[in-house]
């Protein structure tokens, strides 16, 4: 992802007013990473993405409307990064067996192990 060239066209251009400070904080700040003022923009928009998404799932784990394991996929990390980012923020790990039953016959599946985690969740 670091050397591809983001296709850029009319439709995915986005025109904001911003304000003057902003602008000059912009600025500064893409001096500081040596990037132009767009190429900065999307720096921090996809920052600020990826952080709007892992405390959506987080909000989500912690009302206990999904498991951890579905919050990470919710937030486009891996479970261990969720796991770390749950932990810092102090939310508290409720965890039923059947979670962590999911949650362990997921990662079995994913690492083609099957016949394990239909075991797992049916006993």
């Amino acid at each position: 992802m670091c050397c591809l060239k983001p296709k850029v066209t009319v439709e995915n251009r986005l025109s904001i007013p911003i304000e003057e400070e902003t602008l000059q904080l912009l600025d500064e700040v893409a001096g500081y990473y040596a990037l132009s003022r767009p190429r900065l923009v999307q720096k921090l928009l996809r920052e600020g993405m990826r952080a709007a998404r892992l405390d959506h799932a987080a909000g989500l784990y912690a009302r206990r409307e999904v498991t951890l394991e579905r919050a990470a996929e919710v937030a486009g990390v891996s479970i261990y990064e969720m796991m770390a980012y749950v932990r810092e923020r102090d939310i508290p790990v409720q965890r039923r067996a059947s979670d962590i039953r999911a949650d362990a016959a997921a990662m079995l599946m994913r690492s083609g192990r099957a016949d394990i985690a239909e075991r797992l969740v049916g006993g």
